[in-house]
């Protein structure tokens, strides 16, 4: 009866010891700020632009296979300034950028099509906030 019952208990301890670590193991993914998401259509989309607030990383997503590469765009609050970067790995590869700004700066962010690395970026959607 007692080996039944240690058994038990080494069973519940192990159970409550690993829901301890799933539970704490996920602790730091929730504490890791805003991501800011902005597309380039509302309706079927073909570029993704995403800004981490944590590690302030500006992501380029191409969403279709319709031959276009990406841009993520980004300007300080309402500048006139925009800072442009390309993404033409292809369909459903995601290219980030690491950029750095002083906590607390609001910026915009939009997605765009771009067609080459020199190429002008076009069919944009609309600006988005985002903080670092």
């Amino acid at each position: 009866m007692r080996t039944s019952y240690r058994r038990l208990t080494t069973v519940l301890g192990i159970a409550a010891a690993s829901a301890s670590a799933l539970v704490l193991g996920t602790a730091p993914a929730q504490a890791a700020g805003n991501v800011y998401e902005a597309y380039n259509a509302i309706t079927s989309p073909s570029a993704k632009t995403e800004f981490a607030e944590d590690g302030e990383i500006l992501t380029a997503l191409d969403m279709k296979k319709d031959g276009h590469g990406t841009a993520a765009q980004w300007r300080y609050n309402s500048s006139s300034a925009t800072h442009s970067y390309y993404n033409g790995y292809g369909y459903a590869v995601a290219h980030d950028w690491n950029l750095s700004f002083a906590e607390g700066t609001t910026l915009q962010i939009r997605a765009c099509l771009q067609d080459t690395s020199d190429g002008t970026p076009y069919s944009c959607g609309g600006w988005e906030y985002a903080k670092a």
